[in-house]
């Protein structure tokens, strides 16, 4: 599976960040694209998340539903959900059959710079869906922090997992710990986007990344800045990490 992962700068709102995904998958050739937290609106509006929130059936949505039916691709992003008077953290999926799914964060972050349960309600339903080449599982941001999520979605039949963030520097340290140790664990493939730059007071770190089913990184963007990494991804190499290390047969969660 060929793997393009788009590391942002700046912010160009609704429509401009809509653009820039179409015209990045016209001009690319992948079976996965993906882009990070809240790409669609920009991360750290506050109260300005209001008024860019979108319905998961909203018609912005078509444009990208009808480029991702022509090229047989998978695109994910994040963006503001709304419904029924709530807002959710959410990662749209539209697969190469132009069929939505949609993840909403189920960890929100409440400390520090984040303010994320001043505005989210937080999802409660893991997500993930089938390709041609494999499934892929969806997470955001600090879920990572939470084990059982990627492992829940590696125990079922997961191969590849994404994590669309928006870490600030004071992170950093924190997930590159973490992105290797997911990878590892579950062996899985892991592919890690983040924002990079400035919004309001707070610097994303970027070092967006793709992780081997045993820890080895295969590809990570620089800190700081705007860039795009890809990589093909064989899925050969998880049947060889399993048969070296079978954690997933051997996690006895499944007699629990």
């Amino acid at each position: 599976m060929k793997v393009f992962v788009y590391q942002p700068y700046k912010n160009f709102g609704l429509f401009g960040n809509r653009k820039i995904i179409e015209d990045f998958v016209k001009n690319n050739d992948a079976n996965l694209f993906v882009f990070p937290e809240l790409y669609i609106s920009g991360y750290f509006l506050r109260d300005e998340i209001y008024n860019v929130s979108l319905s998961r059936d909203d018609e912005f949505f078509d444009p990208l539903i009808k480029i991702a039916k022509e090229k047989k691709t998978n695109i994910i992003f994040g963006f503001p959900e709304k419904e029924n008077g709530f807002l959710y953290n959410s990662a749209m999926i539209i697969d190469e059959n132009g069929n939505k799914k949609v993840y909403r964060k189920m960890h929100l972050p409440n400390f520090g710079p984040f303010e994320e349960y001043l505005y989210f309600k937080p999802g409660n339903e893991l997500v993930y869906f089938d390709t041609s080449f494999g499934r892929v599982g969806v997470e955001i941001c600090y879920d990572i922090f939470f084990p059982f999520i990627t492992e829940h979605l590696a125990m079922n039949g997961v191969n590849y997992i994404v994590n669309i963030s928006a870490s600030p520097v004071t992170s950093r340290s924190l997930f590159e710990l973490l992105i290797p140790a997911r990878a590892v664990e579950n062996t899985v493939f892991f592919i890690y986007n983040n924002w990079a730059g400035t919004q309001r007071n707070l610097v994303f770190w970027g070092g967006s990344t793709i992780v081997s089913p045993r820890g080895k990184i295969i590809k990570k963007a620089g800190y700081i800045k705007e860039e795009i990494i890809n990589e093909e991804l064989n899925i050969e190499e998880i049947k060889v990490a399993r048969a070296f290390r079978p954690v997933l047969r051997d996690n006895r969660n499944r007699q629990l």
